[in-house]
């Protein structure tokens, strides 16, 4: 970085993120979805927002209800697979942080859940910046 230079980063608002996400699951008539989501600060605007997006549309989306993890007291992981194993939907919209998604994908590839026939949509405006890519 030279003397006096300016580096700015712009992401976009998880309302942003939303509303991309919701064109392409409308672009490939996946209608059926669920919200899985951590205690991550911001966590009720975005199932706020989830709701408004599909209230406020004529598409007929199949909300299929809300997750809330609370990934402390499991180091097993067992709690966080068996409710990873109860949502219906193939199409899973998930916010947390970067590091809570690691748990959760991890979680969810030993229930069977990261595979063929399942669509994870990770949103959030701090799951970027690292060298190190998540499996």
């Amino acid at each position: 970085q030279e003397k006096g230079s300016t580096f700015l980063q712009l992401g976009s608002s998880t309302e942003q993120q939303l509303q991309v996400i919701f064109e392409v699951l409308e672009e490939y008539d996946w209608t059926a979805f669920a919200v899985v989501t951590t205690l991550f600060p911001g966590y009720e605007d975005f199932v706020d927002y989830v709701e408004v997006l599909t209230d406020s549309s004529f598409i007929g989306w199949e909300h299929r209800g809300v997750l809330t993890l609370n990934l402390t007291d499991d180091p097993e992981g067992t709690r966080l697979r068996r409710q990873l194993r109860e949502v219906s939907a193939q199409i899973r919209l998930l916010y947390c942080s970067r590091e809570e998604a690691e748990a959760i994908f991890r979680a969810a590839r030993e229930a069977g859940l990261a595979g063929p026939g399942y669509i994870w949509f990770v949103v959030g405006t701090n799951l970027g910046g690292s060298d190190q890519l998540p499996e």
